[in-house]
C-alpha cells in the first residue's frame, strides 16, 4: 500500500514540475514560433496525429459527386492554376516564391489521391488546415467549385508533364483538341490482379533485368547500370515521361523506346503477358 502511494505521489510531483516548467517556458516567450524553424519530431508527430484523425472524422459523412468528367476537370484546372499552384506546384512546374517561407512546406499534390479519399480532399479544400498555412478555399467559392478542384487534383495524379502542358495550352487558347484526354483513364489495377507476381519475379531474372537493376528478391550479378527498383509503386513517373501506372509499366517493359527515344533501356522482346506478370511483381514491392 505504501509503495503504491509513493508511486502515485511521485507521478503527481513529476506532473506538477513539468506543468510549472512548461508554464514558465511559455510565459517567457522561449518557444520558437519562427516559420524559419521546422517543427521538432514531437511537434510533427502530434500535428500529423491530430490532422489525420480530425480529417477522417469530420469528412466521414461526405458523399462526393461524380468527379471523372471532362467539364469538372477542365473547370477544376482553371481554379487550380489561380488558387493552388502557387503553393503546391504542378507536373513540370515548381511552386511559387510565396510558398518558400511557409512551415510546414506545402506538399506537392502528385500523390494526394493515394493519401486521401475524394471526400477527405473535398473537406481539406473546403475548410483548409490549421497549423499548415492551408486556407479554406470554400470561402467565396461554390460547392461545385470545390468539387471541380478535387476532380482536377485526382486527374493531376495521373498526368505526365506533357499531358499537363497540353491541357494548360488548351485552356489558355480556349481550345478543345479531340486527341486531348481530360478524364482519368483506367490504369489497369484490376487487370494486374489477374497475373502471378511469383511468375513475374522469375521472369525478371530470366530476362536479365537484375543485371542492371537492384530488384528485391531477384539475385544476380548487378552492374548498377540502371536505378534500383525498390518500392517501385511509390514512384510517380516512369523514365520521367509517363505516370507510373500498370498500363504504362507494361508499355515500358515491352517497348521502352516508344516512351523515351533516348533511353538506354533495351527492348528485350518482352511479351504482353510476361510484361503484366513482371509488373505485378514490381508493383507489389514493399521494400
Amino acid at each position: 500500500m505504501k509503495t503504491r502511494f509513493a508511486i502515485i505521489l511521485s507521478l503527481l510531483s513529476v506532473g506538477f514540475v513539468v506543468g510549472i516548467g512548461t508554464t514558465i517556458f511559455l510565459e517567457l516567450g522561449l518557444y520558437d514560433i519562427s516559420a524559419l524553424s521546422p517543427h521538432n519530431e514531437i511537434e510533427r508527430r502530434l500535428i500529423m496525429f491530430l490532422k489525420n484523425n480530425a480529417i477522417e472524422y469530420q469528412s466521414g459523412d461526405i458523399s462526393p459527386p461524380q468527379l471523372n468528367s471532362k467539364k469538372r476537370i477542365r473547370n477544376g484546372m482553371k481554379l487550380y492554376e489561380v488558387q493552388c499552384k502557387i503553393c503546391h506546384g504542378a507536373p513540370g512546374e515548381p511552386r511559387g516564391r510565396v510558398s518558400t517561407g511557409l512551415n510546414p512546406n506545402p506538399p506537392p499534390l502528385l500523390k494526394a489521391d493515394e493519401h486521401w479519399s475524394s471526400g477527405q480532399l473535398g473537406w481539406i479544400i473546403q475548410n483548409g488546415l490549421k497549423m499548415a498555412g492551408m486556407p479554406g478555399v470554400g470561402i467565396g467559392q461554390t460547392q461545385e467549385d470545390v468539387w471541380n478542384i478535387v476532380a482536377f487534383v485526382k486527374r493531376m495524379n495521373t498526368l505526365s508533364v506533357k499531358e499537363y502542358r497540353a491541357m494548360k495550352k488548351a485552356i489558355q487558347q480556349d481550345e478543345d483538341p479531340p486527341e486531348l484526354r481530360w478524364e482519368s483513364p483506367e490504369e489497369g489495377w484490376i487487370r494486374l490482379k489477374e497475373y502471378s507476381a511469383k511468375e513475374g519475379k522469375l521472369l525478371l531474372k530470366q530476362y536479365g533485368c537484375a543485371s542492371c537493376h537492384s530488384i528485391p528478391g531477384v539475385k544476380t550479378l548487378n552492374t548498377h547500370a540502371g536505378p534500383g527498383l525498390q518500392e517501385w509503386k511509390d514512384r510517380h513517373f516512369i523514365a520521367g515521361q509517363v505516370v507510373n501506372y500498370p498500363n504504362n509499366l507494361v508499355r515500358w517493359l515491352m517497348h521502352p523506346e516508344e516512351i523515351d527515344s533516348t533511353t538506354l533501356m533495351p527492348n528485350l522482346g518482352v511479351s504482353e503477358e510476361d510484361a503484366w506478370k513482371m509488373s505485378a511483381y514490381l508493383m507489389g514491392l514493399e521494400e
